[in-house]
């Protein structure tokens, strides 16, 4: 599958908007859904966990979460908060934005750092798509993807100079075979690698899908 990563100008948030998938994670309605799409963009609203999958192989290109109240069968004792752990565990390069009515015991955990942003549930629509519209437009780029990669590898990463390079022309290939063996090749955790390149490869279907 080709990419449609070039030397182009950035995507606008009308462009990306069109294409881009968010999923509300509350088990009451999400107060900003019907303006969200009143505006344009795609909701759908899980009040409690669907499929877990989902939430980690690019199926949505951002999810809003809350934190009391979901993820019971998944996550009884952190909620919203274990759900947040997996994905982000899973898949570094997948956007969430956390939000709680209970901002004093949320702003207060060591799981509000792993999130992309943190609104009190009660937060304008404004704030809201703020928040919704960065992460979209960050998500159209190749770097914001190879900059998680980067992340994942950690340390890691100068032992594999070669990776920014390789995982840019994956993106402009579409293909990350070549990424693939040079990691396997150069580093021992097989775990480390396969999480960087699944940030790779679902990068690659992002960019693709917003080139549609």
């Amino acid at each position: 599958m080709a990419s449609r990563f070039k030397d182009e100008s950035p995507l606008s948030i009308e462009q990306v908007r069109k294409h881009a998938r968010i999923l509300v994670i509350d088990d009451h309605a999400f107060p900003a859904e019907r303006t969200f799409t009143r505006d344009g963009y795609h909701f759908e609203r899980w009040a409690a966990i669907k499929n877990l999958s989902q939430l980690t192989d690019g199926h949505y290109q951002l999810i809003l979460l809350d934190v009391q109240g979901v993820g019971l069968a998944e996550s009884p004792l952190k909620q919203g908060l274990g759900i947040l752990e997996h994905i982000k565990k899973t898949n570094p390069a997948q956007a969430v934005i956390l939000y709680s009515s209970d901002t004093y015991s949320v702003s207060s955990s060591k799981y509000i750092v792993l999130a992309d942003a943190f609104l009190d549930k009660s937060s304008s629509y404004v704030e809201y798509k703020d928040q919704v519209d960065r992460l979209l437009l960050e998500q159209a780029t190749p770097g914001y993807f190879i900059s998680r990669m980067n992340q994942q590898l950690g340390s890691s990463a100068t032992m594999v100079p070669k990776a920014v390079k390789l995982a840019s022309n994956a993106f402009k290939s579409g293909n990350s075979s070549r990424l693939d063996r040079y990691l396997r090749t150069k580093l021992p955790d097989s775990g480390q690698v396969d999480t960087a390149l699944k940030v790779v490869s679902v990068g690659i279907s992002i960019i693709a899908l917003f080139a549609t």
